[in-house]
Formats: structure tokens, C-alpha cells, sequence
């Protein structure tokens, strides 16, 4: 009995110790509030590096606030602590720089007022249904992140996804918290800040030469040098000593002109054949171990143009700062043969909606979105980067503008195949386009042949049909294999780089990209591949076959086509040494006009990205593939502002934003791998349990049965 209670007491002053350590150790571990295990594959829980410097780079403290109802929908209830861990280790991460608020409106008057008065918070409605309640409850859920005065919110529809599932409930998850939260801080901290700051953030000084002769300028050019001059002195009263200006006229000297020579390669310019006489009026902007030529021979230069070409140069070479995506678009329309039959019926034609909203709207929240018309004149100054979308029978004014725009150093993400798509009544078309820009794209050692790649590996297409039921006939879709609908993943997303950690990469009816290497080589340009179809794909232009899902692989002529292409470099003009579009157009007067501009020849380093297919961004396509399940149009988002993000040298983002663009999806195999695999399941099954069952023999066969001996029983007399 002794025994007993000395093994009890032992275990209990075992068990108080233990507990004791556990509690010193938690004490000691609270002051590491950096400490953090991640242990999935690709360390999806883990803060990323780009969120990390973001948070470094704060001088204010920064408030995020968190309006989360305690009495709220069933399925956002447990997404609010995982909301909360993830602020609890932007508050560690920022070391004290990130404070955060956790409010309930529903339950605080005052709070529900301040909120919607000083961010705009409102409750969203919710229907509630359970074994106790039905009704509707009013529940906030939103972010605030605020940074000095100004300040990012983000609502129900920016936090959560909703999917519905094949049992007719929904999936309800978060979209991508870190994401939103950095680009919210980015936002508030790097994209409202002034010219001052901008100069600061540049290494080393900023320099601004003009190269003018201004006693031989043509009249049209003649108030050009005073507009630098006060572009120059506007620059300097708010950057200081960071900024110099410099004025060099060949015609003063020979040695003047020789060091405008060697320095910026220019040479004497002209007003076209017709010009009499010959001038200098250049402007080359230093800046970052950079140079940058700024057009001066544009209409209507001024002193604020010229202090806007350069403060938008300076913030494209400043990472942080909020970026402008000039969108190049069609404008909507309606096909002919559709508008005769509306016309024959004397009815009046709709007015078509705008194709590509979904990805302007997706942009919009990293960048300043802006629509660009190269057809009403050159591309602004502020534009960053210009996304030109599905171009069709563009003019040689438009092509010209969009190779100037090139030429000062813009970046250009052209997306163009030789085919469109439309959904309509009649089911499926598709239609050759012609774009306008196969010249310039060949000077550029590039070419778009006039086919269509098709890939084993593809996205299932919808097919509608009727269903005989016990309620009558219904119509139903089913799933069949597409091979115009090519699926890029694994070995083809060739630049992760861009692709970082996104899955796959749909391209709808896509043209192959060919790229001439001598043609490159030639031109000083590094090319390299972003996407490629798999080893499965091969080229067709019959264009009667995309109205079929019945396909074979041929049995020659396949291999991977490049998808998707990006070009580094120096360009060279399509217009060097000629005159632009209609320079030599006639006056009024019979004579030959001069021209109002002289082209850039050559462009600083810049990034050309050139994309078989404009329809995986087509808000048409995409609601009508959206009827299955697990669509790559979320990738396809992603993949764009990927691509953006690396023409403009600012590539941080990109892990973070692909890492909710989508489920991973299993590989399709064929029927006979599927029976083997389920037939391997109910085997393997078998097999443990048979193997158990045999062990279990087995161990029972060896034992020897235990004999307890009685004690004789005692008889008393």
C-alpha cells in the first residue's frame, strides 16, 4: 500500500513539473512574437517577402481596422479568427508600426455611425436559417487600412469567394487576405506621394539635358526651348540639388557637338524631304543609372507637358509608386450579319456591352486604369504600361503611334490572334481578324501565323442538350474534351518569373508565336518564352472543325508552340529614317505639308510582351465557359497582372496574388488509367485487410494458453 501511494505521488509531482516547464516555456516564447512554422509545400501560410519589406518601409503608424459582427452568417463565422491571426502577425511583423482594431457595429451605435461616416462601412444582409431562427441578419464584415489621411476598405465582396457545389450548398472562403492587405498598404503609403518624395526615392541625382539649336528650329518648334527651360525650373524648386538641367547647342562649337554625339548618339534632324535647313531639339532624361530620351517634337509641347513626361518617367523607374495601365479596346459592336437581321425585322439593334470589363475592373485595383485611343492621338505620358486587347484593322497612324509609344521607353503588353470568337444563337463562331500590326511585328522579328493551336491537354467545353426526365424534357450541359481550349501548366508556363505560383493558363482558339532569332539577334533583343502548349499540340486553320469536340492527335507534326513571348531591349523603329503617317499629306493649298513631329528611332530598355490571344480575357468567353467548374479565367487575371507587374520592374506581388487564383486541379487521365487506379483502391483494401486478418491467426496460433492453478478451498470443522 506504501508502494501505491509513493508511485502516485511521484507521477503527480511529474505531471505539476511538466505543466510548470510548459508554462515557463509558452512565458519564454512570448517575446518571439516572429517565430512561425509553415509546413505546407509551398509555405501558403507563411508571410511573403514583399509583405515584409512593405511593412519595413513604414515611417507612420498604420491602422487596420477589422468591422466583424459576433452575430453573423453560419459560414463567416469561422473565417473571422483566421482574419485575426493574419493581423496578429502583420502587428508582430510591423514591430509595433501596425496597429489593429477589432470592432463590432452591430453592437456599438456610435461605432456603426463612425464607421459609415468615416469609411463608408456598411452591413451587408444575410439570410439566416436554422433549427432556431429564419430571417435575415445584418452583419458587417470589412477592412479598413488607414495611413495617415488616407485610407483602403474592403467589403464582403472584396474578402470572399462563394462557389456553389453540386449538393446545392456553397463554399464560402476567404479570396486572398495577404494580398489585400499589402496592396492595401502599398496603395496608401506609396501611391500618394509628391514630387519631392519622388525625387528622394531616386538613387543618385536626376539629370535632364536638352540637345537644342534654338536659331535654327522651325517655327512650329520655336516656344519648344523656353517650355524646357520653365519645365526645368519648376523640377529644380522641388528636387533641389537632386535635380540639374543642362542646355547643349551643337551649332556653338565643334566640341559641344562632339559630346552631344558620344553621349546620346543623336544626330541632326529635319522637317521631313521637304525640310530646308537642319536642327537639334532632343531631351534626354538620367535618371537611376538610366537614360531615357523625352519626346520634344510632339503638338503642343509646354512647360507642364514637359514636367509631366519626366515626373511620369521618374515614377515608372520608382518601385512603389502607383502605376497607370493604359487600356488599348475595341470598341463594342455588332456582328454584320446580325445587324442586317435585325434591320430586316425593323427592329432597333442593342446597344453591345464592352468586352473587356471584368479584367479592367480586376486591374483597378492595383493600378490607375486609364482607356487609351491610338487613334485619337499618342499615348499619355502617365501611361506605364499599355495593354492593347484584340486590335483589329488598325490605321498606319495608330500602328505609328503605338511604335512611338514604344520607342520612349513605354512598356506594351499586346495581346492579338488572327481569330475572335462569338457566342450567339447559332451556337459557335469563329472568325479570322485582321490586326493591322504583321509588319510591324515582323520588323520586330515576330509572326503570327494564320492557324490555331490545338492541345490534347485542354479545357472541357460545355455542350448543351436535352434530357428526357421524369417531369419532362430538360435541358442539361455535359462535359466533353475541346482542344482549341489549350490548358498551360507544368513545363509550360516557361518564365516562372511571371507565372510564380499560378497552376494553369487557359488560351481560347490561340495563334502560335514564331520569333526570329537572326531577326533579334540583329536587333540587339533578348526573346523568351512565357507560355507553350504541351507536347500533345498541333496547328490547324480549318476553321469547320472548331464547331466539333471529336478530335484525334495526328500522328506527325506535334510538339509545343510558344503561346506567348516576351522581348528585352533597345528597340529599333519601324519608321527610322522614313516619314510617319501622313507627313507628306497635302494642305489646302496643294503643297505638301511638313510634318508636326519627327519619330524616335530607338528606344531605351523597355519590355515587349506579345500574346497569341486576346479571348482568355473576354468577358463573352468567359461567361460562356463559366458554366463549368474550375474555369482558368481567375488564372488568366492573375497571369495578365503578372505580366504587368514585370514590364514595369516590379514583380513583388506576384507570389501573393497567384496564391488564391485557384484550386489545383487533377491531371485527366484516360478510361483505362481510371479503372486502374479504382480497381488498385478495392485491392489494395483487400490486401491490408486479408494481411491483418492472416497476422492476426498467426499471432493466435503462437500463444500458449495461460493455466491459472486454484487454491485448494479451505474446510473448516
Amino acid at each position: 500500500m506504501a508502494d501505491r501511494r509513493k508511485l502516485i505521488t511521484s507521477l503527480a509531482i511529474t505531471l505539476g513539473l511538466l505543466a510548470l516547464n510548459l508554462v515557463a516555456f509558452n512565458v519564454l516564447l512570448a517575446g518571439f512574437g516572429r517565430a512561425r512554422v509553415d509546413l505546407t509545400e509551398d509555405r501558403l501560410y507563411s508571410i511573403s517577402e514583399a509583405t515584409r519589406r512593405v511593412l519595413d518601409s513604414l515611417d507612420e503608424d498604420a491602422v487596420i481596422y477589422g468591422y466583424f459582427s459576433r452575430r453573423t452568417h453560419p459560414k463567416l463565422a469561422p473565417l473571422v479568427p483566421r482574419l485575426e491571426d493574419l493581423l496578429d502577425e502583420y502587428r508582430a511583423l510591423s514591430r509595433g508600426r501596425v496597429k489593429v482594431e477589432i470592432v463590432d457595429p452591430g453592437e456599438n451605435e456610435t461605432a456603426a455611425q463612425e464607421a459609415r461616416d468615416r469609411f463608408g462601412v456598411t452591413s451587408t444582409p444575410f439570410r439566416l436559417a436554422s433549427k432556431y431562427e429564419t430571417g435575415i441578419v445584418n452583419a458587417y464584415f470589412a477592412l479598413v487600412v488607414k495611413y495617415g489621411d488616407q485610407y483602403v476598405r474592403y467589403g464582403f465582396d472584396d474578402l470572399i469567394q462563394v462557389e456553389p457545389l453540386p449538393d446545392g450548398e456553397i463554399d464560402v472562403r476567404l479570396s486572398n487576405p495577404e494580398y489585400d492587405l499589402t496592396r492595401a498598404l502599398k496603395k496608401v503609403v506609396f501611391g500618394f506621394r509628391g514630387a519631392t518624395e519622388l525625387f528622394e526615392r531616386i538613387e543618385g541625382p536626376v539629370r535632364f539635358t536638352a540637345v537644342v539649336t534654338p536659331g535654327t528650329l522651325p517655327e512650329v518648334f520655336a516656344d519648344v526651348p523656353d517650355a524646357v527651360r520653365q519645365a526645368a525650373e519648376e523640377l529644380a524648386a522641388r528636387g533641389g540639388e537632386r535635380f540639374v538641367y543642362e542646355e547643349l547647342d551643337p551649332t556653338t562649337g565643334e566640341q559641344v557637338a562632339l559630346e552631344a554625339r558620344q553621349r546620346f548618339g543623336v544626330r541632326p534632324m529635319s522637317l521631313g524631304f521637304f525640310g530646308d535647313r537642319e536642327f537639334y531639339l532632343y531631351g534626354f532624361l538620367e535618371a537611376g543609372g538610366e537614360l531615357e530620351q523625352v519626346i520634344l517634337t510632339a503638338e503642343d509641347v509646354s512647360g507642364a507637358t514637359v514636367r509631366e513626361a519626366i515626373e511620369d518617367s521618374l515614377r515608372r523607374r520608382t518601385p512603389g509608386f502607383l502605376k497607370t495601365v493604359g487600356v488599348v479596346a475595341p470598341d463594342p459592336s455588332i456582328p454584320p450579319e446580325i445587324m442586317m437581321q435585325l434591320q430586316m425585322q425593323g427592329r432597333m439593334p442593342p446597344q453591345p456591352p464592352p468586352e473587356f470589363e471584368q479584367v479592367k475592373r480586376y486591374l483597378e485595383r492595383d493600378y490607375r486604369v486609364e482607356d487609351v485611343d491610338l487613334g485619337s492621338g499618342p499615348v499619355p505620358t502617365d501611361v506605364d504600361v499599355l495593354l492593347v486587347l484584340k486590335p483589329r484593322d488598325l490605321e498606319p497612324q495608330q500602328v505609328y503611334r503605338l511604335d512611338q509609344y514604344l520607342m520612349r521607353g513605354g512598356r506594351v503588353v499586346l495581346c492579338a490572334g488572327n481569330y475572335e470568337a462569338d457566342f450567339d444563337q447559332s451556337g459557335l463562331r469563329v472568325a479570322p481578324v485582321e490586326t493591322g500590326l504583321h509588319d510591324w511585328l515582323a520588323h520586330l522579328g515576330v509572326t503570327i501565323p494564320e492557324t490555331l493551336v490545338l492541345d490534347d491537354r485542354n479545357q472541357a467545353l460545355p455542350i448543351p442538350e436535352l434530357v428526357q426526365t421524369a417531369l419532362g424534357t430538360m435541358r442539361s450541359w455535359r462535359m466533353e474534351p475541346y482542344p482549341y481550349l489549350v490548358e498551360v501548366r507544368d513545363d509550360g508556363l516557361a518564365s516562372r518569373e511571371i507565372t510564380a505560383r499560378l497552376a494553369a493558363v487557359g488560351l481560347y482558339w490561340a495563334s502560335p508565336i514564331e520569333v526570329d532569332p537572326e531577326r533579334t539577334a540583329e536587333l540587339g533583343l533578348e526573346a523568351r518564352d512565357l507560355l507553350r502548349s504541351s507536347d500533345r499540340s498541333w496547328t490547324d486553320d480549318d476553321l469547320s472543325r472548331v464547331m466539333y469536340v471529336d478530335y484525334e492527335v495526328p500522328q506527325e507534326g506535334t510538339g509545343p508552340r510558344a503561346l506567348a513571348v516576351a522581348l528585352e531591349g533597345r528597340f529599333r523603329s519601324f519608321w527610322a529614317g522614313q516619314q510617319p503617317p501622313g507627313a507628306g499629306a497635302e494642305d489646302g493649298a496643294g503643297e505638301a505639308a511638313p510634318p508636326a513631329e519627327v519619330p524616335l528611332e530607338e528606344s531605351p530598355e523597355t519590355r515587349l510582351v506579345v500574346v497569341g490571344n486576346a479571348e482568355f480575357l473576354s468577358d463573352f468567353v468567359a461567361q460562356a465557359l463559366g458554366r463549368q467548374e474550375g474555369g482558368f479565367f481567375a488564372e488568366n487575371l492573375a497571369f495578365t497582372q503578372n505580366v504587368i507587374d514585370w514590364t514595369n520592374l516590379d514583380s513583388d506581388m506576384a507570389a501573393i496574388r497567384s496564391r488564391a487564383a485557384g484550386a489545383r486541379r487533377l491531371e485527366r487521365t484516360e478510361r483505362a488509367g481510371q479503372v486502374t487506379v479504382e480497381t488498385g483502391n478495392y485491392l489494395v483494401l483487400a490486401v491490408v485487410v486479408l494481411a491483418l486478418a492472416a497476422w492476426r491467426v498467426w499471432r493466435r496460433r503462437g500463444i500458449e494458453p495461460v493455466v491459472v492453478a486454484r487454491a485448494p478451498r479451505r474446510t473448516e470443522t
